[in-house]
């Protein structure tokens, strides 16, 4: 009678301990997998929003170097830079990125070369453009679980004079130069130079 007495608490005492296992592995599980999500998430929306500073980035360092080639003057660059820059970031469906920009929570860099590589900042009168932009913050959402509460991201371009076009059969991308078309009346039907 002692033998089946000692099972029953044996058997009473085993599901009882598992169960506390199986909630401390419920817990764990749930915060991976909210890490992951919060991963996910979080990721996308950064990647998201840098894309739109990189293109706000992009527009500021050619508006900038169009400005430099057209007029050879810094300041005026500068200020086409800039303001470009701004008009992207207030674009509809940038709105982080236009409030970033209207609470100073981004600082734009326009920068100055002679050459391109290496680029070294500082030269009087270009003609090389680039444009940085630091300090973008955005709020992490579900990456708290991991002690992440914040992404911070920046962008840089460069952009440069544009070439001269002297002979527009040089630009391959465009238009293939073939010969003349021949002349009429010869039975062969022009073709504007392309066979």
């Amino acid at each position: 009678m002692r033998a089946r007495a000692d099972n029953r608490l044996k058997m009473t005492r085993g599901p009882g301990r598992e169960t506390g296992a199986a909630l401390v592995m419920l817990a764990v599980g749930l915060i991976a997998i909210l890490a992951v999500a919060g991963l996910a998430l979080d990721g996308g929306h950064v990647m998201l929003n840098k894309a739109r500073l990189q293109n706000a980035v992009d527009a500021a360092a050619l508006a900038g170097a169009k400005n430099m080639d057209e007029t050879g003057n810094t300041d005026l660059a500068r200020v086409e830079a800039r303001s470009l820059f701004a008009r992207n970031a207030n674009a509809a469906g940038n709105g982080e990125l236009g409030a970033a920009w209207g609470d100073s929570g981004i600082n734009l860099t326009i920068q100055f070369s002679d050459t391109l590589r290496p680029f070294v900042p500082g030269a009087p009168d270009g003609p090389y453009v680039r444009a940085i932009a630091t300090g973008f913050t955005l709020p992490a959402w579900l990456t708290q679980v991991i002690g992440r509460d914040q992404f911070t991201i920046r962008a840089s371009a460069v952009a440069g004079p544009s070439p001269s076009l002297g002979d527009i059969c040089t630009v391959a991308p465009v238009m293939v130069c073939g010969d003349p078309p021949p002349p009429a009346g010869t039975g062969s039907a022009p073709l504007g130079g392309f066979d």
